[in-house]
């Protein structure tokens, strides 16, 4: 049986869109390591991480990890495309929560880095391998996140950024052999 413990929301994950309370609940014995039938949830390793709990921390072999998020993402852009071509936008925020929170996460973790939402935009400008106008861009769809444009927009963002991460395994696999 997994024991659940209650988390306070560190300053670094405070944002009303993916945490509306101040404590969250979570089954700490699940990121104990990786799996990919873990359901999502917003940022739990970074969540542990930054409540200084022993886990698993995805970001040190983020790049390894990154095409899984990438997977999951097409599941969730299929089901938004069916909602909002039914035009039903008002079942689309749960979804949207979750792409935006995957796109998050493999961005922070090819990098590197735990996802911290905090200065989120000082953040960004320091990565390498992001898509164009991300900042802005993502800064439009968590202010409207039920939206079509803000769906198309994400959308446009995993494409752009599928291929930084494409272009990102392709050099650091060439520069693994010249070592």
């Amino acid at each position: 049986m997994t024991q659940s413990i209650s988390l306070k929301v560190p300053e670094e994950l405070a944002h009303h869109l993916f945490f509306p309370e101040k404590e969250t609940i979570l089954e700490k014995e699940r990121y104990a390591v990786w799996s990919e039938t873990i359901p999502f949830e917003a940022f739990p390793y970074e969540l542990l991480y930054y409540n200084n709990v022993e886990a698993y921390a995805p970001w040190t072999k983020g790049a390894m990890h990154v095409k899984e998020l990438l997977e999951r993402w097409k599941g969730i852009d299929s089901e938004c495309s069916l909602l909002y071509s039914e035009r039903k936008a008002g079942q689309t925020l749960g979804l949207m929560k979750q792409g935006i929170g995957l796109f998050l996460t493999a961005v922070f973790w090819m990098h590197g880095q735990p996802v911290a939402l905090k200065d989120i935009r000082c953040q960004i400008q320091s990565f390498n391998n992001i898509p164009v106008n991300m900042d802005e861009r993502l800064s439009f769809i968590l202010a409207r996140p039920a939206f079509f444009h803000s769906y198309r927009q994400l959308s446009e963002l995993f494409r752009e950024f599928e291929k930084q991460y494409v272009k990102f395994m392709i050099k650091n696999k060439n520069s693994q052999k010249n070592v």
